[in-house]
């Protein structure tokens, strides 16, 4: 058994479910002491519940990456409790919004932002003095393929994570010449609660111009094969928090190879691939009426309605 000077210490945001929770599981396992951070911790009583059984050191602070006081206070907390020791940071916490960036309120677009981006700046920022001062420790951010490749209709979810591939780059060649050391893991579709919880453009209608691009888009995602096994992206993750030297991106899981390609592929042939796979096609009167029905009561027609169709 480590001792407690001895014993490593991470902070991982967006822990209640899905990747967040699997890499506390995972760092819990391997002896670190983790703060698998949440907004609302009842959420956690059942990872807290496995700790219990399995004898790992885990803990569920509250922690809401839009407020600044949230953090300060959760952080304050952290490092008084591990004597300023912070050796890694897991940025997970975020979520998807969608929909045709005309139909998407600006409103909307900086929610996303302040979550996805923001928040990751936030947090980052609260726990870098710690960092400096040891000269030591890791940052891993969980970012997407979707910071590296585009689709339509996903506007608002890639401008967040285009935004992180550049905070997260210029970040590693700053924090370099003070020993901490940055990296971003960029998972391609996993199941995972980020698409149960996603939001879509508010305004946008059935019967709207985007209407058959948004169906081309549900047609595709529907489709689309989001492995069930989250043990690649959190190997990524641990790897990524654990080496010496770790490399500053890591493309991880299904069509993650369309990041490694993307560069190559001249951009007129690309958009030839996106105007093939997402184009439109009118819905007809009884779909229209069905699919709007669904956009009221607030479902998602994904889920629901298997005839959506390009």
């Amino acid at each position: 058994m480590a001792s407690a000077a001895e014993t490593r210490n991470v902070l991982i945001t967006g822990s209640s479910s899905g990747i967040g929770r699997a890499a506390a599981e995972r760092f819990a396992a391997r002896g670190w002491r983790v703060f698998a951070s949440m907004r609302r911790p009842v959420a956690g009583v059942p990872l807290l519940a496995r700790a219990a059984e399995k004898g790992w050191k885990v803990s569920t602070p509250a922690l809401d990456v839009t407020r600044d006081d949230s953090v300060a206070a959760a952080v304050g907390a952290i490092l008084r409790e591990t004597d300023g020791r912070l050796d890694a940071l897991v940025n997970n916490a975020g979520y998807y919004a969608w929909g045709p960036l005309e139909e998407t309120s600006p409103d909307e677009l900086r929610a996303q932002l302040e979550t996805n981006v923001i928040g990751v700046h936030r947090v980052t920022r609260a726990v870098l003095p710690a960092m400096r001062a040891r000269r030591a420790g890791t940052v891993v951010t969980v970012g997407s393929i979707s910071g590296r490749v585009v689709v339509p209709i996903a506007g608002p979810y890639h401008a967040s994570k285009w935004a992180l591939e550049g905070m997260i780059e210029a970040w590693r060649l700053e924090l370099a010449p003070f020993g901490v050391r940055v990296a971003l893991v960029e998972p391609g579709p996993f199941a995972t609660a980020l698409h149960t919880n996603e939001q879509f453009a508010a305004a946008s209608r059935a019967d709207g111009p985007y209407a058959g691009l948004v169906a081309a888009y549900r047609r595709q995602s529907a489709g689309l094969a989001r492995a069930q096994d989250l043990t690649p992206v959190i190997d990524a993750i641990e790897r990524a928090a654990t080496a010496a030297d770790p490399r500053l991106r890591w493309p991880v899981g299904p069509t993650s190879f369309s990041a490694r390609l993307r560069p190559f592929v001249p951009d007129r042939l690309y958009e030839w691939i996106m105007r093939l796979a997402f184009r439109p096609r009118l819905l007809p009167d009884g779909e229209k009426r069905r699919a709007a029905a669904e956009v009221e009561i607030g479902a998602d027609p994904r889920r629901t309605d298997p005839s959506l169709r390009l």
